[in-house]
């Protein structure tokens, strides 16, 4: 799948976050973040065409599983070209993977919870819910790993995870924020 074609979805489905993919030095902050050793279950929320999700699929033991939720059509089918059967792919809002992961698949807890939804596309009230359901999905010591083009989600972030973390990442074009939440 071509930029182009992630531009058009862009300006066709405005639950899309972004113009371009994310960037290599991104992903590769964000991956810091996860061991993945005793990473046996991951969810991404809006992988998008799956740059992300093959960067991790990659990394991840043999038996670890990662369930992607994605809403746009086009990227589903790209991730649907992804083989491997770890990947779990889901045409479901994240603001339900809790509800989703405990009644289809028994899972109540994961590892690991990947972000690059665009939070400043929801009202406060959805930003809250999806980051609080997130952290009752997440096993103590989990982590959700976000990255933003803004620090909206900041504070919701902090009010909800035990410690925060906070990283620049200038080297992106355009510069991004990375939100690491550690329950």
């Amino acid at each position: 799948m071509t930029e182009k074609i992630l531009i058009r979805e862009f300006i066709k489905d405005k639950k899309v976050g972004a113009v371009f993919s994310t960037g290599r030095y991104v992903i590769k902050k964000m991956l810091e973040n996860i061991d993945f050793d005793k990473a046996n279950l991951l969810v991404e929320y809006g992988p998008g065409k799956g740059v992300i999700t093959t960067h991790l699929l990659e990394r991840m033991h043999k038996d670890a599983v990662l369930f992607v939720f994605e809403t746009n059509e086009r990227f589903i089918k790209e991730l649907l070209k992804i083989r491997d059967k770890r990947l779990v792919i889901i045409n479901e809002d994240a603001e339900y993977a809790l509800t989703i992961l405990k009644n289809r698949y028994k899972i109540s807890k994961v590892d690991y919870v990947i972000s690059t939804i665009p939070f400043t596309f929801f009202d406060r009230r959805k930003r809250r819910r999806v980051i609080s359901k997130t952290y009752n999905l997440l096993n103590e010591n989990g982590k959700f790993i976000t990255y933003q083009y803004t620090g909206l989600v900041y504070q919701h972030i902090k009010q909800k995870f035990h410690q925060t973390r906070v990283m620049a990442a200038v080297l992106n074009i355009p510069p991004a924020i990375i939100f690491t939440g550690i329950k």
